[in-house]
Formats: C-alpha cells, structure tokens, sequence
C-alpha cells in the first residue's frame, strides 16, 4: 500500500511539473508567430492598447502639415523621395513588451507593422540578444531554412544579412550598445546591450519601392531612397557599395 501511495505521489508530482511546464511554454508562446506571418495581419487589431503613439511620430512636423500621426516615411513633405507620391503608408509601433512574438527560438520585445493602402506589407522586430553567438546561430539557423543569403555585408564592419523566400525578404541586422543604471551611493553599473533587428518585407511590394527608386534615379540622376526603420538595405547605396559604386560610375564617366 505504501508502495502505491509513493507511486500515485510520483505521479501527481510529474504531472503538476509538467503542466507548469506546459504553462510556462504557453506564456512564452504567447507573442506573434513571426514565421506564420502571411501579410493579412491587422496592425491595431494585434496591438491594440500596446501601440507607442510617440514612435514614428515628430511633433514639429505635425505641426507645420509635414506629416501626420504614424505617417511613413515622417515628414515626407520635406525629404520627398518619391516626388508627390513620397507618402508610403502608416507604420505602428508596438511598447516595448516581453515576448511580444518570437521566431522559433529568438523572442522579440516590440514589434512594428508597415502598411500600404490599408494593407500590411512589412514587419519590424527588435530584440536584445546575450551574445554574438546567438546572432551567429541565428544566422546559422536562417540559411538551414532558406539557403545562403542573397545578400551580406561587403564590409567587415557590418553584420547584416536578407534572404529571399517564395513570397518574402528577410532582413537581420545587429547594433552594439550601452545601458547605464545609476543608484545613489552605488557604483554605475555598466553592461553591453546587442541588439538585433528582423525585418519581414513582403516581397513584391518590396520590389516595388525598389522600382520605384530605380525610375526615379533615371530621371532625376538623383539616387532617393525611402527612409525609415523599414529600409532594405540591398538597394540603400550606403549599404550596397556595388550600388554606390555603378551611381559614382554613371556620373562621372
């Protein structure tokens, strides 16, 4: 009988380990699935009360009609890349929020949605890693399930990464940081942030805007690329220098 009573307390006890296992996978899974993404996600229906108003907005631009509230790209009254057409779409930021979504085993504190005649066309998420290697890994993990990358730095000095799948470009990028925490009579406490960027961008509307430059530079001589967090970097001149270097060669050939 004791035997048995040890038996069904094992029991129990495993079972109530693994449902809290099972509810601290459930919390963890909780955010946005950024792998299902399929570009019918409704910006203020996902985040609703989580958006940041003051992201993506400027108040002296507002003031003097340059833009207004979420407009993408800010101000673009006054750096027109696209002529009378430099007014893309809205862009929402979500506050920053633990685990808001996650793609596989990275999870991403505040996510942004891009959107082009009232339809979502890109996704922006940040997230703070621990470590160069889990950014390397991640890279690692994102050739497995796309192959190589269909472009990368030419630089030793950047590390970012696309991909280009079916019917997306995926983008990732990572800056190195500091945070301060000062406490009276406390020593400051210094510590390295990296922070990294994933950019979803659905791929015919991104060759789109890609078009769209390109015309433009042939009518104008004047390379305008669309600024903003959502900016690709395969056809960003300053990140592209085969780019810069075919615009240089045009002009002074």
């Amino acid at each position: 009988m004791k035997n048995l009573f040890l038996v069904l307390l094992g029991t129990i006890l495993f079972s109530c380990k693994q449902n809290d296992k099972d509810a601290i996978n459930a919390v963890e899974r909780k955010g946005l699935n950024l792998e299902k993404l399929d570009f019918n996600e409704k910006p203020l229906k996902i985040l609703k009360s989580k958006i940041d108003s003051n992201v993506n907005n400027d108040p002296d631009f507002m003031k003097k009609g340059y833009s207004m509230p979420f407009d993408y790209p800010v101000g673009y009254k006054v750096e027109a890349w696209n002529g009378k057409d430099s007014f893309y779409g809205k862009a929402y930021y979500s506050k920053i929020i633990d685990s808001i979504a996650y793609y596989q085993n990275i999870y991403f504190n505040r996510i942004a949605f891009l959107t082009h005649d009232n339809k979502t066309v890109a996704i922006l998420a940040d997230a703070e890693l621990k470590s160069d290697t889990v950014y390397n890994e991640f890279v690692k993990q994102l050739e497995r399930q796309f192959g190589t990358p269909t472009f990368r730095p030419q630089t030793t000095e950047d590390v970012f990464y696309e991909w280009t799948a079916n019917d997306r470009r995926i983008q990732i990028d990572y800056a190195r940081g500091f945070s301060m925490e000062v406490s009276s009579g406390q020593k400051t406490d210094t510590r390295e942030i990296i922070n990294m960027k994933m950019l979803i961008f659905n791929r015919t509307e991104a060759a789109k805007i890609d078009s769209i430059q390109q015309k433009n530079y042939a009518k104008t001589k004047e390379y305008k690329v669309m600024q903003g967090d959502f900016k690709l970097y395969k056809n960003d001149p300053q990140k592209n220098i085969i780019l810069m270097g075919s615009i240089l060669n045009e002009k002074f050939k």
